[in-house]
């Protein structure tokens, strides 16, 4: 069995949707991650939060000198 769809839908406490957002970005992290060790991929990934704070991922050196310069 697997779980039940999420409603996507704002989530209105400001802290809840803070948790959230740190366990889902957490998430795709890791599993951009896994899918450049698992498929030798080059991958990138960049999530802005709310507050404007930037997180990325970058596979391979080529790839962060691209990021860098966006």
């Amino acid at each position: 069995m697997g779980r039940g769809r999420v409603e996507l839908k704002r989530i209105e406490n400001k802290i809840n949707r803070q948790v959230t957002f740190a366990k889902r970005r957490n998430g795709l992290l890791k599993k951009a991650y896994e899918l450049s060790v698992l498929c030798d991929a080059e991958v990138a990934l960049i999530i802005f939060s709310t507050r404007g704070k930037l997180y990325e991922f970058c596979s391979s050196s080529s790839l962060a000198v691209y990021l860098h310069v966006l």
